[in-house]
């Protein structure tokens, strides 16, 4: 081989070397600015949905305060019911990275124990039936619990993305 020809194959297996690490190093930027974004949206989801929970307790102390009747509160009930779904919904349909799955698992399990406890409430509302309540708060509980554990996972993650 001249050394006119080894010189380019030199000069090419060099530039493929770099153009291989550029690759790789945009793969990998890629996929923590997808990570971060993932975190940035979970984060969003979260705090919308602490937002309508806390907008739907605030209807139950006024209906504990004698503001409503029942009937009433199980309407508002059915009202809140359709927006906590469609966040379920939106939030299910989203990919996520897979550090992340765990997370939304939970998220997901806590949203659909929420939804249930507040079909209770509303059965509990239109029937009088007091075991119906008490399903309720103890799937209102469960959410809670499993909220905890996402955000326990959710934390995790960021943590070891921000180290």
């Amino acid at each position: 081989m001249k050394k006119a020809e080894k010189r380019k194959m030199y000069f090419l297996i060099g530039i493929s070397a770099i153009a291989i690490i550029l690759l790789i190093f945009v793969n990998f930027r890629s996929v923590q600015n997808t990570q971060v974004e993932y975190a940035n949206y979970f984060a969003s989801v979260t705090q919308e949905s602490v937002n309508l929970t806390r907008a739907f307790q605030n209807e139950i102390g006024l209906w504990q305060l004698g503001e409503f009747s029942n009937n009433t509160m199980a309407e508002i009930t059915n009202h809140y019911l359709n927006n906590f779904t469609t966040q379920l919904n939106e939030f299910n349909e989203t990919a996520s990275p897979e550090v992340f799955l765990e997370s939304k698992r939970n998220l997901l399990e806590s949203f659909t124990n929420e939804i249930s406890s507040y079909e209770f409430f509303r059965d509990y509302l239109l029937t009088g039936n007091v075991t119906k309540n008490e399903i309720s708060t103890d799937l209102l509980s469960k959410a809670l619990e499993d909220e905890a554990l996402a955000f326990k996972a959710y934390e995790e993650i960021v943590n070891i993305t921000d180290s």
